[in-house]
């Protein structure tokens, strides 16, 4: 592997990331250096991310905590726990979002407009 940068002290909390490209981007955040936060809304799935990044790249380096990113009392606590596990959050990567209409945006009803503003941008 050539090392393109170092983010060894650095810490991460990575919405989304119990699957897909959340998942890849802490394995390579972490095979990079950073303590990573796994974190979305089912902690099973969290914690088989979490014990394999620990398992390859060292005890301690991701910590699972399942949190609905629509929910401010369980954002409130994965940033405390996250603090209680690193000491600082140096990166927030905001991959989780939701997705509940598929077609044009014209035909959105209002309630699953506001449910994806609340998700995707406003958490």
């Amino acid at each position: 592997m050539t090392t393109l940068f170092d983010l060894t002290g650095k810490n991460a909390i990575i919405t989304g990331s119990s699957r897909g490209i959340g998942k890849a981007i802490a394995l390579r955040m972490a095979e990079h250096g950073a303590k990573v936060i796994i974190t979305s809304r089912k902690i099973d799935a969290c914690q088989v991310v979490a014990d394999e990044i620990n398992s390859k790249f060292g005890k301690d380096m991701a910590l699972a905590i399942a949190c609905n990113i629509s929910y401010k009392d369980q954002l409130k606590n994965l940033y405390a726990q996250s603090l209680e596990f690193c000491g600082n959050i140096s990166t927030l990567v905001c991959n989780a979002a939701i997705n509940p209409y598929f077609g044009p945006s014209m035909n959105i009803s209002d309630e699953a407009f506001e449910k994806i503003m609340k998700s995707n941008v406003q958490s």
